[in-house]
């Protein structure tokens, strides 16, 4: 088993938003270069978060914390009344009760890339319980914030990672061949040094620290038992018959 040097890729966030972009995307490649291998095995990790990416460097990481994994063929015959992880991370269709597959750590990756590009810990605003937090992600597509000065190219293939569309996002495979090839193009490279200032600038609307700690159980049923309710409610609210003033 390698040492963790530097700890969690969580722990060193902030550190890691100052380090140069060619060395971001070395930790990248690293990083999805382990879920591919992951994914190779048809196995589904399903608790991929910051906090199980542990670093031997600043410029180089590997997954930990198999211990949630399963078979993708077991997966997808399987039926459960919850989930453990940590929120943020988790694909909408597994908070709507569907079965993790390989595309549901993909979108947590997606959700890493974030906290790699901003140097702090995903979080949501406080107010919203669970249930409606989880209604927001997967009914109105709610993501981190991203602001207009982040770098395109690095934006677009995030967005791609955490689509609602689980069909529509990246393999692991692929992804490492896009960090790989992206660390020898200067134009990539010079759109991403040019962001970087303005990024420790993004508005911090967000609560840090919401979901600190190991990951919990999330009960998917109760979650969906609850949408069901909103949206009846929803449809009854259109139903009824508001009075012209006039």
């Amino acid at each position: 088993m390698e040492y963790a040097y530097e700890g969690s890729l969580r722990q060193n966030l902030h550190t890691i938003s100052q380090i140069d972009w060619k060395d971001k995307l070395n930790l990248l490649q690293c990083i999805v270069s382990d879920l591919h291998i992951i994914h190779s095995h048809d196995l589904i990790h399903r608790d991929l978060h910051s906090g199980n990416i542990l670093l031997n460097s600043f410029k180089s990481a590997y997954i930990a914390d198999l211990g949630l994994s399963i078979s993708a063929n077991i997966m997808s015959k399987s039926k459960y009344d919850g989930i453990y992880g940590i929120l943020p991370y988790v694909a909408p269709e597994v908070l709507n009760n569907q079965p993790y597959t390989k595309a549901s750590d993909i979108y947590s990756f997606g959700i890493i890339m974030w906290e790699i590009l901003y140097g702090k810990a995903v979080s949501y605003n406080q107010k919203l319980d669970m249930s409606q937090l989880c209604f927001l992600i997967c009914y109105l597509d709610l993501r981190p914030a991203v602001n207009n000065e982040a770098p395109q190219c690095y934006v677009n293939l995030m967005k791609k990672c955490w689509d609602k569309n689980s069909e529509k996002r990246s393999s692991a495979k692929d992804l490492c061949e896009i960090f790989k090839k992206w660390q020898n193009d200067e134009s990539v490279l010079f759109e991403l040094n040019e962001s970087k200032s303005i990024l420790e600038n993004i508005e911090d609307s967000y609560y840090e620290n919401m979901f600190n700690g190991g990951s919990k159980f999330i009960n998917t049923r109760e979650i969906t038992k609850k949408f069901s309710e909103m949206a009846l409610l929803s449809k009854e609210i259109e139903l009824i018959d508001i009075p012209d003033d006039s």
